[in-house]
């Protein structure tokens, strides 16, 4: 029964994600399918709940929902997606926090359960529920009952040294090799403009050349983003990408050499993402000065400065949730 359920589940987030394909091949955006959920319900997300973006968001949520079938036939005797309900959603995140789950597991939980609730029917009541205690995990973490959730952001001097540590890697790479690799170029690149990992690796080729200093990024939702860069980055790109043909690097090649990068260089963060966070500070310190040299009060300044910040990663401008997550609750 159990292992019914899970194939039944794995079907379902399979068939969401061929939805989407679909609905990208006629021209669907996520952006207009997030207005139009503004438009009817003032919910961003209400038609992306039942849809699977990327092959990376399946194998996630699948790996939680999956835990979570297992949860509610074991603890209440589940035997079909559709009975498992608020009871056992309840249940499921008490039993983290019991359990002493990290901040960010258990609101990636309440995220991904969004989903299991629109794949079957109970959108409206799973969602509830997910804000519910996605506010509960935030109110404990302010109250020290959970430990803060650590976002590791790399300082621009670390940034700088193991940005540097891959410039002489790739070297050595192509000495040895005699093929030219693009990892410290990648990492200058996601530092630049905020882009993720995927987008300045796998995604990026020579048709993301567009001339003039600038490079045209696909972001998250498949969306193109030109990107303006300094020009002697776009001219080592560029030389790499017509030389090789092929995209600028591999990126689980580049994300182990990035962490590798930076234990060398006696940081943290060794995350990639942790560059786009890098980034995401730069943008809104820029933005920041700038609104306060227009004579913006400080409260002003740093509203617009967070809407810059956030538009510029590929978000939307009011995204309060994304402003935390990548600037701080401070900012």
């Amino acid at each position: 029964m159990l292992a019914a359920m899970k194939k039944d589940l794995h079907d379902r987030l399979w068939n969401a994600q061929q939805r989407w394909f679909a609905m990208r091949a006629e021209g669907a955006t996520k952006r207009d399918l997030k207005l139009r959920g503004i438009r009817e319900a003032q919910d961003a997300n209400l038609h992306l709940r039942a849809l699977i973006f990327t092959g990376s968001t399946k194998r996630a949520v699948e790996e939680t929902l999956k835990a979570f079938v297992e949860f509610a036939h074991e603890r209440f005797g589940a035997r079909r997606l559709e009975n498992i309900g608020k009871r056992e959603f309840k249940a499921f995140i008490e039993d983290g926090i019991a359990r002493g789950l990290a901040a960010s597991t258990l609101e990636a939980r309440c995220s991904h359960l969004s989903k299991y609730g629109a794949l079957t029917g109970q959108s409206a009541s799973y969602f509830a529920l997910a804000a519910k205690y996605a506010r509960r995990v935030r109110g404990m973490v302010r109250s020290g009952d959970l430990p803060d959730l650590k976002r590791f952001t790399p300082s621009p001097d670390v940034a700088q040294r193991a940005i540097e540590i891959l410039r002489a890697w790739d070297e050595s790479h192509r000495a040895r090799t005699g093929q030219p690799r693009g990892y410290h170029l990648a990492a200058r690149l996601q530092v630049t403009i905020g882009g993720r990992s995927v987008s300045v690796t796998e995604r990026l080729t020579r048709n993301s050349l567009k001339g003039a200093d600038l490079i045209e990024v696909i972001g998250k939702g498949g969306r193109p983003v030109l990107a303006p860069v300094p020009p002697d980055l776009y001219r080592a790109v560029a030389e790499l990408l017509e030389r090789t043909g092929v995209p600028l690097a591999n990126r689980d090649g580049y994300r182990m050499a990035w962490r590798r990068a930076v234990q060398a260089a006696r940081g943290k963060a060794t995350g990639t993402h942790g560059l786009r966070r890098r980034a995401a500070r730069g943008f809104y310190s820029d933005a920041y000065a700038a609104r306060i040299a227009l004579g913006m009060s400080s409260e002003e300044a740093r509203r617009e400065a967070r809407k810059e910040a956030v538009g510029r990663l590929g978000h939307s401008r009011d995204r309060t949730d994304q402003a935390i997550c990548y600037l701080g609750p401070a900012a």
